[in-house]
């Protein structure tokens, strides 16, 4: 019979997820440096949820800490392709908050628009999804792919409207 996970145990666990997902991510150089830094933060973030004893409530400090520095490495590396609220995922199973969202973003190509609002709507449909709970794993990958597809359109989008013949 399967044991049922407390929520600090599935905080600990996708934390896991997201420092493994950091190591397997290819990078060369600063990136590469910066994902290892992240998946190091993690794995702290992952120890100390499990080291959370039984009947205790609140967000331990020395975990929310490294999470902080995990989400700031993340915001000065955006190469990583990680999203700046990993946290939010991690922290999902202990607090009553939405998931992060991707702000829509401004282009001036109706093609990249068309692609946002897809890539926006599978992250909506990825946080309703009940894999979360059954396979978690599966899920967050899932997730951190789509953030990591709409992070890179944000880099084409920004490219494309900084050309000279798109400024208005």
């Amino acid at each position: 019979m399967p044991t049922t996970l407390t929520p600090y145990d599935q905080a600990a666990q996708r934390a896991r997820i997201i420092a493994d997902t950091a190591r397997d991510r290819y990078a060369d150089g600063p990136v590469r440096t910066a994902l290892l830094v992240i998946a190091a933060h993690m794995d702290r973030v992952a120890y100390r949820f499990a080291s959370v004893p039984a009947g205790t409530e609140g967000l331990p400090t020395e975990a929310t800490e490294e999470l902080f520095r995990a989400e700031q490495v993340a915001v000065d590396h955006p190469a990583t392709r990680l999203p700046a609220e990993l946290g939010e995922y991690v922290l999902a199973p202990l607090v009553d908050r939405p998931l992060p969202m991707p702000a829509t973003l401004r282009t001036l190509d109706p093609a990249h628009a068309v692609r946002d609002t897809g890539l926006r709507h599978r992250l909506e449909q990825l946080h309703d999804d009940e894999r979360q709970h059954a396979q978690p794993a599966e899920w967050l990958r899932s997730v951190l792919l789509a953030w990591q597809k709409h992070m890179r359109l944000t880099d084409e989008v920004r490219a494309y409207n900084a050309r000279p013949a798109n400024q208005r």
